[in-house]
């Protein structure tokens, strides 16, 4: 016997941690156990492209190649950081806290991009480029989702598909491509690299 999918909730009946885009009006999932959030996989729902929609640690890797005490500190901050700024985007209460959670993040691989341009760093020349596509990319993304376009101007239109966080997951998944090219590069780079001697 097939059950059916539980009943949808309209905005104002869905908790208040799942209200933080007002123009989404209908569409949302009731509070759902493990069991339930499995088969919300196989019914539509608001959130049903993001979830089939979903790396800086190979640019520190590179970056910090020939400082191998330094290279292993900044994986271990940057694991930190990402920590920290899970945490903070899923205790936020609205989107603007939710994007700023991840500033951090963005400081540090800016100041890696910075060190790979003005300083010591290694990696390859072209893919610098590219990751700052990847970045500028997932902060776009990130902003979409903050400004709620475009249902902010039809609200109840882009309940179910196009709204502002599934525009986010796209360019989030078009920014982790940028990180993959970008990844290539350096390793195809590297293989020739010599550290220079101390």
């Amino acid at each position: 016997m097939v059950r059916p999918r539980p009943r949808l909730l309209d905005f104002t009946k869905t908790p208040s941690h799942l209200q933080f885009n007002k123009y989404v009006l209908t569409g949302y999932r009731p509070v759902s156990t493990a069991h339930e959030c499995v088969r919300s996989l196989f019914y539509m729902h608001n959130e049903l492209g993001n979830i089939y929609s979903h790396g800086a640690l190979p640019i520190i890797h590179i970056t910090l190649l020939c400082f191998p005490t330094v290279q292993q500190a900044a994986l271990l901050v940057y694991i930190f950081l990402s920590a920290y700024g899970i945490y903070c985007a899923t205790t936020a209460r609205t989107n603007v806290l939710r994007l700023r959670a991840f500033v951090w993040q963005v400081m540090f691989r800016f100041s890696l991009f910075l060190f790979r341009v003005y300083g010591s760093g290694a990696g390859s020349p072209d893919s610098l480029r590219l990751f700052v596509i990847m970045d500028s990319l997932a902060m776009l993304g990130g902003l979409v989702n903050v400004i709620q376009i475009p249902e902010r101007f039809v609200p109840g239109l882009f309940d179910n598909w196009g709204n502002s966080h599934q525009i986010m997951h796209v360019m989030v998944i078009c920014s982790i491509i940028y990180l993959h090219w970008g990844t290539l590069e350096d390793l195809t780079w590297v293989k020739n690299y010599q550290c220079p001697a101390e």
